[in-house]
């Protein structure tokens, strides 16, 4: 079997990093936002689960990122 597989090309994983740099960079914009409506008491639990999900989402972007990236042998994200 060829490596890396049929319908992952090279440039997958610098997506990926994007991606999760991105949704990083709008977190930190949303921060001070987010900090405002905490000290008001105005944050819902709704919200606060969102960003969490989000700031996950954004991490596990950036590793499967720089996994797709080093192109090893053992890549384990996806298979």
């Amino acid at each position: 079997m060829a490596y890396p597989p049929a319908g992952r090309n090279s440039a997958s994983g610098s997506l990926y990093l994007l991606a999760g740099v991105l949704l990083l960079v709008a977190l930190a914009v949303r921060s001070p936002d987010l900090y405002r409506a905490w000290q008001a008491g105005t944050l819902t639990t709704e919200r606060t689960v969102l960003t969490l999900v989000f700031l996950v989402g954004a991490l596990f972007m950036l590793r499967m990122g720089w996994r797709l990236r080093r192109n090893n042998r053992q890549n384990d994200v996806i298979d």
